[in-house]
């Protein structure tokens, strides 16, 4: 069972999927100002995570209805729902990270 839900896990996360996690998180963290805003600076990674999910959608349907790619972007965030249920904790822990070290190492 837990070899399952790994399997799942692992399977909604693709090369693109982690760079995009990766820069959105980034950008998210260099605005942060201070440790109040991560909720809100993970709600904006989360959104841009889902805009540019339906964008890539629409851009890889070539001559596809807007309706249809919406719902094809929703389908494959259905396929991976461990995965993108997962996701909003990732930002938020990622954020986080990023943040801390951007507070550590910083210049001031």
């Amino acid at each position: 069972m837990i070899e399952e839900f790994a399997t799942r896990l692992i399977a909604g996360f693709t090369p693109a999927t982690l760079i995009l996690l990766t820069l959105v998180s980034i950008v998210a963290a260099l605005v942060m100002r201070r440790w109040s805003q991560l909720y809100a600076a993970a709600l904006f990674a989360f959104a841009a995570d889902c805009v540019a999910r339906y964008l890539l959608e629409l851009g890889a349907a070539d001559g596809v209805p807007v309706n249809f790619a919406m719902e094809l972007a929703m389908t494959r965030l259905d396929a991976g729902a461990i995965s993108a249920m997962a996701r909003p904790f990732l930002y938020l822990a990622v954020i986080a990270a990023l943040f801390w070290v951007k507070k550590r190492y910083g210049a001031k």
